[in-house]
């Protein structure tokens, strides 16, 4: 078998993308993780957790080398992208036989998120001549892509935290974030909960303009709302007069797109005493957040692209069953760790069959036009189609989920996308 895998200002947006775009990843590992692991430990230890991983198959010929980027550094970082990925590897090499018999070798570099560190990682991957990259949870993906089209290496799955991933015609995504959750989002308000005015909170910065204005006014005004769009300084520690401002027309829904100050944010406005819906990024859900907040983040709606893992699917099932085995004990259960996890799963499903891995084979196995299971998530179909303005990006579809008594719950099961309602703005 053949084996052939102005920035100084842009670093300080990038690491904003990170947190608006992340499934509840945590700024501090330690603080997300410990609250996490343990709430998901009840859901792992039931009587058919074991028989979820099914029979052991061992991959027993030469190794497949995968390279992997991961944001693990700084003041923000995603270990659980990385730790979840390599969970998912352990599996495949024990219970699915690797890739055609063939185990994985996963080689990972940490980055800190910005462009030079990436490349850097980047060309020391590329010395180990993997035979492709599994996309990670790294913000720094403008500096490694320049390396991946240098070497000829197709970059498959992770968080499309930047446009770079997103359009790169060497990489394929299973999910959007930052543009696919928030615009199923505000689809689901209108048309399921009859939202017809609005109030949208944003960081006055590249990223929140470009959620905030770009993403969420952009699509709630293209289905007819009546939207106020409200800027939050990126340093406010006061958000009273931004919550003030926000209820003064009396929206059906306010929505806030502020990671930083999200639980702020939702205690300012119930002080004002407001009566609409609330909506919010991801980030707004995280176990640190959702507590600090307390009771003001009760009924916050949100989207994710995955199912939860205590939805009692199979795919919850197993991997829920995989990181029991495999661990670590201290792993952060957020859609980060779906996203790692999930990636691994997917590639292996769709090379196993592969005779001869290298770049074209693998885009062509990715890319076949076809609706092709996602692990955890809607199908996925790589066409360029799937998202304007991301043509690597094979799914925008979410699932809705909202805050219910200090705890995240799915609030509808199907399947829901505003990518047709979503057209990129100009800068």
């Amino acid at each position: 078998m053949k084996v052939t895998r102005h920035w100084a200002g842009a670093a300080t947006a990038l690491v904003a993308a990170a947190l608006l775009a992340a499934g509840c990843g945590s700024s501090n590992s330690s603080s997300t993780s410990s609250t996490t692991a343990t709430a998901a430990a009840g859901s792992s230890t039931t009587p058919d957790t074991s028989s979820a991983l099914g029979s052991p198959k061992p991959a027993s010929g030469s190794p497949i080398t995968i390279g992997l980027i991961n944001l693990e550094t700084g003041p923000v970082t995603f270990p659980e992208y990385r730790q979840a990925a390599e969970d998912a590897v352990k599996y495949v090499n024990q219970y699915k036989g690797g890739i055609g018999g063939h185990p994985i070798k996963l080689a990972t570099c940490a980055s800190d998120g910005t462009p030079p560190t990436s490349a850097r990682c980047a060309s020391q991957l590329a010395d180990k001549h993997p035979a492709l990259i599994l996309g990670g949870a790294d913000t720094g993906g403008p500096g490694s892509f320049t390396v991946w089209k240098r070497t000829d290496l197709a970059v498959i799955g992770g968080i499309p935290f930047t446009p770079v991933e997103s359009n790169a015609p060497n990489a394929a995504q299973f999910i959007s974030v930052s543009v696919g959750d928030n615009a199923a989002a505000s689809t689901y308000a209108v048309q399921k909960l009859g939202v017809k005015k609005a109030a949208v909170i944003y960081t006055d910065d590249t990223q929140g303009k470009f959620t905030g204005l770009g993403v969420i006014a952009n699509v709630l005004k293209k289905l007819g709302v009546d939207v106020k769009t409200v800027p939050v300084a990126p340093n406010a520690s006061d958000f009273s007069a931004v919550a003030a401002s926000a209820i003064q027309s009396s929206p059906d829904m306010v929505y806030v797109n502020s990671p930083n100050a999200c639980p702020g944010i939702l205690k300012a406005l119930k002080a004002v005493g407001n009566q609409a819906k609330i909506f919010g990024i991801d980030p707004c859900t995280s176990p640190p957040a959702i507590k600090a907040a307390g009771d003001a983040a009760e009924g916050l709606y949100f989207a994710q692209p995955f199912d939860s893992l205590d939805s009692g699917t199979p795919d919850a099932k197993l991997m829920l069953a995989v990181v029991q085995k495999y661990g670590p004990k201290d792993l952060a259960l957020d859609s980060i760790a779906q996203a790692g996890f999930g990636s691994v799963m997917n590639i292996q499903a769709a090379l196993n069959d592969v005779k001869t891995i290298d770049t074209k084979s693998v885009l062509a196995a990715i890319k076949n036009d076809k609706a092709n299971a996602n692990f955890l998530a809607h199908d996925y179909t790589c066409d360029g189609k799937q998202l304007p303005g991301s043509t690597a990006v094979c799914n925008a579809y979410q699932k809705m989920k909202q805050v219910k008594g200090g705890k995240v719950t799915t609030v509808d099961d199907q399947w829901i996308s505003g990518a047709s309602l979503y057209r990129p703005t100009a800068p």
